[in-house]
């Protein structure tokens, strides 16, 4: 039998409030007998909804409640008066590789994939997602995997995108942006390598359309940016 949190979408256990307009919330009329019992926890449509609450409310806990730490994270989440703390600490720290005190930033990819996996395993006892249910999660709430190195120079219509964009957000709004347009650079890498014996209007085609990639890539990122301050505890 699946545990309440699978069961629920929502593998983080997070409380419902009313004051979290979560995403991705299961409708009533679309609940199980099981989930429109649940009088605790949120009911998410899908697992990629419930991680990506997950995630926001891990950035959260960095950006707004100064946790920097999985000791601090995981005291948060899981307070003492509830829960064997000191245990939970140590097992997620031992799975992300790092000491329970060591300072990390949850908006690294590196570091929010394998915390939010080993919440995962600890709220309920197993973690039965595949990668690409966890991907999606992450990238829901703007976290993306950093992919290669470019092979070639970003446009500057690109460059000069991405600085208007991100200039207000601070130093952490452009690692985060960064991280969003590496997969339109990835293909416009892969459209330059194959075009590069052909006409110079085929080429400017190409740039064309990764400055639109860009511009899209950006455009969504800054709505998830919006949507997550929205639902912040």
């Amino acid at each position: 039998m699946a545990s309440r949190g699978i069961r629920n979408n929502n593998p983080g256990n997070i409380d419902r409030s009313s004051s979290n307009k979560w995403q991705g919330r299961m409708a009533p009329e679309k609940m199980t007998a099981e989930q429109r019992a649940e009088k605790r926890f949120e009911v998410f449509a899908s697992a990629q909804w419930g991680i990506r609450a997950m995630c926001i409310l891990l950035i959260n806990y960095q950006d707004r409640h100064n946790c920097h730490t999985v000791a601090q994270i995981i005291n948060r989440w899981a307070p003492p008066s509830e829960n064997d703390t000191g245990a939970y600490v140590a097992k997620v720290a031992r799975a992300v590789g790092v000491a329970p005190g060591e300072r990390i930033s949850t908006h690294d990819y590196a570091v929010l994939r394998p915390l939010v996996e080993a919440i995962i395993r600890h709220e309920n006892g197993t973690q039965p997602y595949s990668a690409d249910v966890i991907e999606e999660g992450l990238r829901l709430a703007g976290v993306i995997k950093p992919g290669g190195n470019a092979l070639v120079a970003t446009p500057k219509a690109a460059q000069t995108a991405t600085v208007t964009a991100l200039t207000a957000g601070g130093t952490a709004a452009v690692v985060e942006g960064v991280n969003q347009l590496l997969p339109a650079l990835q293909s416009f890498n892969a459209v330059a390598s194959a075009t590069g014996a052909l006409p110079g209007f085929v080429r400017t085609a190409a740039t064309i359309a990764v400055v639109v990639s860009v511009g899209a890539s950006l455009y969504a990122w800054w709505r998830l940016r919006r949507a997550r301050r929205a639902v912040a505890p």
